[in-house]
């Protein structure tokens, strides 16, 4: 996604629709609680949603040291402990260096004690790397160790043969290398590769490790240490974030370093240590006794518990085929189940069979991989566990069927009362109705039947041999039972770079990266319509069943798109202003995308006096000081046909010179034969533009029935200042649309203050995408970060 408020409007959306339903932002009702049921709207629901895995809130003994902590201390001590601590805060800390095995030091919070520890422990000389899925919390504290002049990597979750290649990479250029990540992840609940990691600790001795394990702690390990610690063991190079709620069902949280001198360092310097509040002392007298629980020969007992819950729930799930993310035996179970919808309908009919679960969605899991998250505490008798299950083994097929069926039960209403809907998919161009296909989306840019046929000449992967350059195409026509059209549209798929939407600046940081490594962050994408194609790419009958016809479109791509192998689909050139539209994909499972404005300059007036009529009064003095006087200062030919006296490399270095600066919309770069293809190509002509012989600028033009479109300039910055050589090219292209009898001009992307100079107009559009794994999308938005820390 291109902005912040783009990522923060998705989540409000997403949010507020959980909401809405009852399955989000709920309170629950007054009454006492017994960890085991929720009421929520006034009726008793079995609550999978807590994290208190080992069921102690409840335990006397806990409840009776905050009244004792209470009565001795007052409900608060309120000093920054840079001042002075509370009293209980020695012993508690003592008890959790016993329990860890490390030096403790406890925290208001865990998310705050990653504030506190980063930015102490890591400096300017370090490196960081991120796992995909490694908890937000920690991931907002990367970023203020980005404003420090860190550098902040990312790898796939859990893929341990990219860490060692990334820290072999980092080695050289920097003091220490850092990998952060959970020792159980909250969503799927899968564990860190542990063994793996104790291997690349041996191997690298810059290597040092940041594990967040609050859904570890407690349930796990000698005296609930954690699995972090009970795999590796007090590590010199291992610190652990652990959290005193949760399990230990208190407050706050507690970092685990391996010497007295790094717990000295962020207990001295970290910021929240001075500049926020401590564990007030009722949750300090709970965390006490908690302490000593897990100290106790209790713990094991309640330990073997919560495994023997887990493991029912696991055997049900087999039993009921029921898929899960992980089965790593962790008291977290999530079982994927696709798109959204689908999981919306599950864990609302759960709700409604008495059951609470968290629904799991994006962007805290990729659009595909929505699903439902189940915790188990010891709160739970097996036979919730049972009915839980058996609960989800009926909804569960029951919503896929919904979702799979859905289309195929409307259209066979649809056959019964209106025309049914079929889809006709073609890999050709050749095999379309040309007339029709013309006079449906033939208007809108350069994909007429001609201009397509084109893009299957020169991208069929055979010049160069470069990946980027073979596309495969696919054209879809729905139509009614009568046979008119209801929707048109064609995709490829094709290699993509993953920053193609992004921001300019993000891009130029990719750019960067691919200058050792062509292929970083690139991505095989089904993509509507092609990466040489501007303009709305889908025909709607708007007044015919579209989205029964959207549906049956939607359903042929992903399986297309899934046979193909790209991991990515994407509608785009959508109108913004088309809510219906964009509604009807939101429900589908597809994510808005920003993108830069398309310009067009509409109607196309007669002469230059009725053109600079319509400007307003600062375009019109810019036309008659900066532009009118050019005219004949370049010597301008419009080129058809194929010669042999073209400097095809000269054109094609003068794009690419253009090309390397225009990041708005990053692509790669055309192939080398692609300029002449085009003049074999009915509609297409170059415009080439001379300074005593040499062409110092270019335009790769589209001419339509009713539409001119200059898709392609080339330039040499040598002349753009002295010549103006880009604002020239502009000129000609309006001067030849006016002689073409054109109705309108689509000058595309990019440069919209000089074309809104000239008296164009910016149609905003939009994208709409489904990734299966959101791994560019986060190492981009890291990478945004960057940009505005530069």
């Amino acid at each position: 996604m291109r902005t912040i408020e783009e990522r923060l409007a998705l989540l409000d959306e997403v949010v507020s629709e959980a909401a809405a339903r009852g399955l989000a932002m709920q309170t629950a009702d007054d009454g006492p609680l017994d960890g085991r049921v929720i009421s929520l709207q006034g009726r008793d629901r079995i609550n999978f949603g807590s994290c208190s895995y080992l069921g102690l809130e409840l335990d006397p003994r806990l409840r009776d040291a905050v009244c004792e902590a209470v009565g001795r201390y007052g409900t608060q001590f309120s000093s920054s402990r840079a001042y002075v601590s509370a009293p209980p805060y020695r012993e508690l800390e003592a008890r959790l260096d016993e329990l860890f095995g490390g030096h403790a030091l406890a925290m208001p919070t865990t998310s705050l004690g990653h504030l506190a520890a980063l930015p102490v422990l890591i400096g300017p000389g370090d490196a960081v790397i991120l796992d995909q899925q490694v908890h937000a919390s920690v991931q907002v504290a990367a970023d203020q160790l980005r404003l420090q002049g860190t550098a902040v990597e990312m790898i796939r979750h859990n893929r341990m043969d990219r860490l060692a290649r990334m820290v072999e990479r980092l080695a050289p250029r920097h003091r220490r290398i850092w990998f952060l990540a959970d020792g159980v992840y909250s969503m799927f609940a899968d564990l860190a590769p542990f063994a793996e990691l104790r291997a690349l600790l041996d191997a690298h001795e810059q290597l040092h490790l940041y594990i967040d394990d609050s859904h570890g702690v407690g349930w796990a390990g000698t005296h609930g240490r954690g699995p972090a610690l009970e795999a590796l063991g007090m590590h010199q190079r291992l610190i652990v974030a652990a959290s005193l709620n949760k399990s230990f069902a208190a407050a706050g949280g507690a970092l685990i370093f391996p010497d007295p001198e790094l717990r000295r360092r962020v207990r001295t310097i970290g910021g929240p240590m001075i500049f926020s509040g401590p564990i007030q002392p009722p949750m300090l007298g709970a965390a006490l006794a908690s302490a000593a629980i897990h100290l106790s020969d209790e713990l094991p007992l309640r330990q073997a518990a919560l495994r023997e819950r887990i493991a029912l729930f696991d055997e049900l799930a087999e039993e009921f085929c029921l898929p899960l993310a992980t089965r790593d035996a962790t008291p977290i179970r999530y079982v994927p189940l696709g798109l959204p919808r689908v999981v919306l309908d599950v864990v609302e009919g759960l709700l409604e069979d008495g059951f609470y679960t968290n629904y799991g969605a994006f962007p805290a899991v990729p659009m595909k991989h929505a699903g439902v998250r189940m915790t188990l505490t010891l709160h739970h008798r097996p036979e919730d566990i049972r009915a839980l299950v058996g609960a989800l083994a009926g909804r569960v097929p029951e919503a896929l069927e919904r979702a799979g069926e859905a289309a195929r039960r409307k259209a066979a209403t649809v056959a019964r009362t209106a025309p049914a809907l079929v889809l006709e998919h073609h890999r050709s161009v050749d095999a379309l109705n040309g007339y029709e296909w013309d006079a449906l989306l033939g208007d809108r840019g350069t994909f007429t039947v001609d201009g397509l046929r084109l893009l299957e000449r020169v991208f069929a992967g055979e010049a160069d041999g470069r990946p980027e350059d073979e596309w495969a195409f696919h054209y879809y026509v729905v139509r009614d039972r009568r046979g008119k059209p209801v929707l048109a549209t064609f995709f490829t798929a094709a290699l993509w770079k993953d920053d193609m939407l992004s921001s300019a600046e993000v891009s130029r940081l990719v750019e960067e990266r691919r200058a050792a490594d062509p292929y970083y962050l690139t991505s095989l994408t089904f993509g509507m319509g092609a990466l040489l194609t501007e303009g709305d790419h889908l025909y709607l009958d708007g007044n015919a069943d579209w989205k029964g016809a959207l549906d049956l479109l939607l359903a042929a791509v992903s399986e297309h798109a899934a046979a193909a192998g790209a991991g990515t689909i994407v509608l785009r050139d959508l109108h913004a202003a088309d809510r219906s539209l964009a509604e009807a994909l939101r429900e589908r499972g597809y994510a808005k995308l920003s993108m830069p404005a398309s310009y067009v300059l509409e109607p196309v007036d007669a002469d230059d006096e009725a053109w600079l009529a319509r400007l307003s009064v600062k375009s019109r003095a810019h036309q008659r000081k900066d532009v009118l006087p050019w005219d004949g200062a370049l010597d301008v030919e419009v080129v058809r046909e194929p010669r042999d006296d073209l400097d095809f490399d000269r054109l094609h270095a003068l794009y690419r010179a253009v090309a390397e600066r225009g990041l708005d919309v990053n692509t790669f770069p055309l192939p080398r034969g692609a300029f002449r293809a085009m003049l074999d190509t009915t509609g297409w002509e170059l415009v080439l533009l001379r300074l005593d012989g040499t062409v110092v600028a270019f335009g790769a033009h589209f001419a339509g029935g009713r539409h001119y479109a200059p898709m392609i300039v080339g330039l040499d910055y040598a002349y753009v200042r002295s010549h103006h050589t880009y604002r020239q090219a502009l000129r000609v292209a309006l001067l030849r649309a006016r002689e073409l009898g054109a109705r309108r001009v689509l000058l595309g992307m990019g440069a919209g203050f000089e074309k809104r100079r000239f008296g164009a107009h910016a149609q905003e559009r939009v994208a709409f995408a489904q990734a299966s794994d959101h791994y560019s999308a986060q190492v981009l938005a890291a990478l945004a970060a960057d940009a505005r820390s530069a």
